[in-house]
């Protein structure tokens, strides 16, 4: 299966990175879901898929970095020609959350809960979820292709959370929230470049993505502090505006 980041940026956009958005396909290339559709994903995601390509999105979290343009895209299925292969397109949330709520119901999208203790089957793919260390509810993802056997985690947002390594073991890819340098030290809120070394190394996972960067934060001293601590076997990645993973 393949991911690409439509957007990665922390907290806010800058320049041509917008925040968090990454477009899930599967091996074959037909079939598509969007995880998180934040600022300035509903725009940037054509330069790789004809947005009523899609045939889900699953959304981690009510916060505006992860769900800005989730209306945007209502509007796309709605109105943008021609119209989308799959109707209605199910957008999955969390089922406590205060954002599903305001999403128009208009027959081309479909708000839909996902249960966070079961498995949510979309096409070729299995989502398990286990929730995160963050102030608003927020659920991190496990992506078991099923005919491949290939796994990507998507942490979502999270503060240091033990859990963790036995949800992302050996996966394919991690790609993880590295919001923090080290010198911010554990916290409620997102891990830290050490934080990000550990879950990989102890998970004994095979890639590294660390993502969710502040625009303006000093990437050069978060990537080296994850460097100093990752185990030499584990590939790192770079994570930017069109990246595109392959596993």
């Amino acid at each position: 299966m393949k991911l690409r980041i439509i957007g990665c940026a922390g907290g806010y956009p800058l320049g041509e990175n917008g925040t968090s958005s990454y477009l899930l396909s599967s091996s074959e290339g037909d079939y598509h879901v969007l995880l998180d559709a934040g600022s300035g994903s509903a725009l940037a995601i054509e330069k790789y898929l004809d947005v009523n390509s899609l045939d889900a999105v699953v959304l981690s979290h009510d916060h505006p970095d992860h769900v800005a343009d989730v209306g945007i895209f209502q509007h796309l299925f709605l109105l943008k020609k021609p119209a989308p292969q799959t109707t209605p397109i199910p957008i999955y949330h969390f089922p406590e959350s205060t954002f599903a709520p305001l999403l128009v119901d208009d027959g081309s999208s479909l708000a839909k809960p996902y249960q966070p203790n079961g498995v949510l089957k979309l096409g070729p793919f299995d989502f398990t979820f286990i929730k995160t260390v963050h102030p608003l509810e927020c659920y991190a993802m496990r992506i078991l292709e099923r005919e491949t056997g290939k796994v990507i985690v998507y942490t979502a947002d999270s503060g240091w959370l033990e859990a963790m390594i036995a949800f992302a073991n050996e996966a394919d890819l991690l790609v993880a929230d590295c919001n923090f340098s080290n010198e911010v030290g554990q916290n409620d809120k997102h891990f830290t470049a050490e934080e990000v070394a550990r879950l990989a190394n102890e998970a004994k996972v095979k890639a590294l993505v660390p993502t969710h960067l502040p625009p303006q934060a000093d990437k050069g001293l978060i990537i080296g502090q994850v460097m100093e601590d990752l185990n030499a076997n584990i590939s790192l990645l770079e994570a930017y505006p069109g990246a595109l993973y392959e596993v």
